[in-house]
Formats: C-alpha cells, structure tokens, sequence
C-alpha cells in the first residue's frame, strides 16, 4: 500500500539508503516516488526496452510483507483488464524483492480528491471504470481487500487504474483478514462484516461506496483521531446523508450511496457493474422510480444526519479529510458483542426496490405517480413505514383465478343447454 506519494521528498531517505542510481538486473533506478509500509516505490529506467518503469520493493528480512508482495504479483499476473495496472516483471535481488509496473504519471484519486469532490459526472465515469476493474477480479475469483483513492491512479483527469492488490485474496481459499484479534486494510474503507469474518466481495463493494461517498461529497463518511475509533463508527453509526454535505446530489443518487452502504452485505447492491448501473441510471433519471418487486415491502425512511449515538459533534460543517494510514486494528473485544454508548438500532430489512429514490407511496401500475415531496430528515434514527403493495404475483394468481371461474360458468351454461335440447327432443317426440 503506497499512500505517500512525493516526488524528490527527502524523508525518511534511511530506509533503503543509497538506492538512486544503483541496479537491479536491468532497471536502473532514479529517484524514490513514495513509500507505505515496508515498500517503497522508485522510478526506474528499463535499459532493455528502453522506457520508464514503477518498482515497487520490498526487502527479504520482512517475512510476512514478502507473503504480500507474492500474492500481489500472482494476483495481478492473472488479471489482463483495460482498468487494472498491469505487472511488467517480477524478480528477486538480495536482499530486495521487487515488482514493476507501468509508471503513470499523474498521481492518484487521493490527490485529486484533496483539492475537491467531483462533480456528478466524473465521479460516474470513474466510477464505471473501476467498477469494471473490480467486476473483474471479483469474476477471476480475486477479492481486492484494499479500494481506497491511494489505490487508483489517474492516468490523466478521464483514465483510472485499480492498482495495489498486495492484500488481494483467492475467493477459493487463503488466508483471512482477521487473525488473533487484529484488521488489516485501512478503517475508512473497512466493511462491518470484517470484524468478525473474512473478507468477500461484499466487503470489497462497500469500500467502493465509501470511495464513491468521498468522491462526490469531498468528505468520508467516517472518521476519527484513531484507527480504532473509526472502525467503531463503521460498525455503529449510519453515514450523513451525502445530500447533506453536496446539496446538489439528488436523492436517486443518494439512495444508491446509502444502499451500497448498509451494513447488512445482503442489503448491497450484489455485484460492482449492478452498482455502477444503478448510479448512471440514477444519474440519468434522478426522480424515477425502477421496477416493482413481486412481494409486499418495507420504505425505510432516509437517514437522519446525525449518528445512532447523537454525537453532536457529528451535525458540524464538515471539513476535508485525509485517511489514516494502512494499519493492524486491535480491537479491545468483539465488536459485535460489546457494549455501545448508547442504543444500537438495526436497520430494517428492505429490499432491492429500485435505482433511484424510494417513494413514500406506491399506486397501482398504469396510474401516475404522486409528486415527490421535498426531502426533509428526521432527527432520529430510521423508522421504516411499511406500505402494502399490490405485486406482479397477486394479480397474476387474480388473473388466474377469474380464467377459471370464467372457464366453469361457460361449461355449466353449457351443459345446460344441452338438457334443455335434450328435453324439447324428448317432448317433440312424444
């Protein structure tokens, strides 16, 4: 994980000293462009292609970041995708362990996120490309573990790749990401699920809905002056309405954020092109309504902007802010059990309902909709309403039934006029 980027940056120069302009096998290196963690990153020259290359190094005596950086390069060696910064090489030079990559340019999503959110738009056209990266991997049985802005690089202000799969994991088998107590990623991006189970699919979605929260709002959703502390909140409270932050976020829009942000992983959008669909449409329409469901349903009422627990330091202007950095979370007891500050509320269970805005009241199909009244959060936690909804399966189960009915009058009618026949014969004759 690479979330320092600075180019020609003194600091910490004692960590690999003296590494400009030495070698290894073919690639001269040039200057230091970033470190995290136990890597570092250089810009380097392939004097056998002749161009400029990233290598991402890691030394041997690290055993357990050595670990990493293997899984890094064969999960990348099996992802060939428009959006997924592809492995050039792999090779080891006592004592460092080294990987090269293209060597784009123009930094990454963190940073243009630190001069402002995007707009609208942009957010979902990149959003469509790293989807699709993500859609991918997930397809090639690889989970990310680790979306995050410091992880896409801009290859100009239209262009993104997913990059740095260094904790990525086989959806066949491998290790967790919880092991003896401790998390491993970075807690702005964490899902809740995480505390107490390995990481999915699921959990790789959620990060990308925080990601897409921050790059349309400017801001995380959740934050705090420890990593412990954030994880807490990912774990108990409910996110801002982003229309509370961007007033011009419509509240299609806003409902595929939060939705994407459950933190129930059934609740989600199930799959990250499912997701960036939604958004587009959202983004399209921002006041339709999408598809009936064949079952009666819960309207959830939006979030309130403050948290479950009140806190009122919550309801402040907002300001920008900069994630903590990749570290091991230890959590003092499971999370899932210990005891809250105060009430811990469940959302209600809701359905797959729409790509758009949840409507207060639904009628019949084929009448119009009601006008949407303006949105105005309770200051509470969700309250659910639950509205019966006549569904596709009950008037197809009516149809049926008035088919039959019809059906049985016709054969009676007909039958009785076959005795009445039966009997004007049997009086003529006589």
């Amino acid at each position: 994980m690479i979330d320092h980027i600075h180019r020609g940056d003194k600091r910490n120069e004692r960590t690999m000293p003296g590494l400009a302009g030495t070698s290894l096998g073919h690639y001269r290196l040039k200057e230091r462009l970033g470190w995290g963690g136990m890597s570092e990153v250089y810009l380097a020259y392939d004097e056998q292609m002749q161009r400029e290359v990233a290598i991402k190094m890691v030394s041997s005596t690290h055993a357990e970041y050595i670990e990493r950086f293997h899984r890094e390069a064969e999960a990348i060696s099996k992802l060939h995708h428009a959006h997924i910064l592809p492995a050039l090489d792999y090779g080891e030079q006592e004592p460092w362990h080294y990987l090269v990559m293209p060597h784009i340019e123009n930094g990454t999503l963190r940073e243009q996120l630190m001069r402002g959110p995007l707009t609208l738009e942009e957010a979902g056209a990149l959003l469509e490309q790293i989807a699709g990266a993500l859609q991918f991997a997930h397809n090639e049985g690889i989970i990310h573990r680790d979306i995050k802005p410091s992880n896409i690089l801009m290859r100009d202000d239209h262009y993104v790749y997913l990059a740095d799969f260094g904790l990525a994991k086989s959806l066949e088998g491998g290790s967790t990401i919880t092991q003896t107590g401790n998390l491993l990623g970075t807690p702005e991006y964490m899902a809740p699920e995480l505390a107490d189970g390995p990481a999915t699919t699921s959990s790789d979605l959620y990060a990308l809905g925080i990601l897409l929260y921050q790059m349309v709002t400017g801001e995380l959703p959740f934050s705090g002056e420890t990593p412990i502390a954030v994880y807490w909140k990912q774990l108990r409270d409910l996110p801002k309405p982003p229309s509370k932050v961007n007033p011009a976020i419509p509240r299609a829009i806003e409902y595929v954020i939060l939705r994407i942000l459950d933190k129930k992983p059934q609740h989600r959008f199930q799959t990250a092109n499912e997701l960036a669909e939604a958004y587009i449409h959202a983004l399209t329409f921002p006041d339709q309504v999408v598809e009936e469901k064949e079952e009666h349903v819960v309207f959830p009422s939006l979030y309130s902007t403050t948290s479950m627990n009140g806190d009122a330091a919550e309801q402040a202007t907002p300001t920008p802010i900069v994630p903590l950095q990749d570290e091991r979370l230890v959590l003092p007891n499971d999370p899932l059990t210990a005891p809250s500050a105060g009430p811990q509320v469940v959302p209600q269970r809701r359905r797959k309902l729409m790509r758009g805005v949840v409507p207060q009241t639904m009628r019949r199909r084929g009448s119009r909709m009601a006008p949407l009244p303006p949105y105005t959060p309770e200051p509470m936690a969700p309250i659910a309403t639950q509205v019966q909804v006549p569904t596709r399966r009950r008037r197809l189960r009516y149809r049926r039934r008035n088919r039959v009915l019809i059906s049985i009058m016709v054969v009676l009618v007909m039958l009785l006029l076959v005795i009445v026949v039966i009997l004007l014969l049997a009086y003529v004759n006589k």
